[in-house]
Formats: C-alpha cells, sequence, structure tokens
C-alpha cells in the first residue's frame, strides 16, 4: 500500500442497494478508491477501502449515514 493513502472501514446493511449509496457518495465527493475488501457478515456486511490522504471522509460517510 502507498505510503500517501488512508484506508477507512464501515459496517454496512447486507441489503440491495446499500453499496450503491456508498459508492455514490464516494462519487459525489470526487473520491477515487485504489483498493477495496468486502466481507458478507450475513445481515451486515464489512467494507474497507483505501483512497488517497488529505479528505475529510469520516465526516461525509457520517453525514450519509454510512459510517
Amino acid at each position: 500500500m502507498r505510503k500517501d493513502t488512508e484506508t477507512y472501514r464501515l459496517t454496512m446493511r447486507n441489503r440491495p442497494g446499500e453499496f450503491v449509496k456508498l459508492t455514490k457518495r464516494l462519487t459525489d465527493a470526487g473520491v477515487n478508491v485504489e483498493g477495496l475488501r468486502i466481507a458478507n457478515l450475513g445481515d451486515t456486511a464489512s467494507i474497507q477501502f483505501s483512497t488517497a490522504r488529505g479528505r475529510d471522509l469520516p465526516a461525509s460517510l457520517r453525514k450519509a449515514r454510512l459510517g
């Protein structure tokens, strides 16, 4: 992993359309996802992604009720 990236982890409901909400929010923020890992945990999904440093994603994801 590059040193100029940050990794974010969140847990979401494992339902149709939930991942689309996340990717739409990231797209709207101009985020380029450089790495992605998704694990199915039954009713929930664990998502880990990395992107370039310098973005205030945690606040943006909380606002969208995704993190």
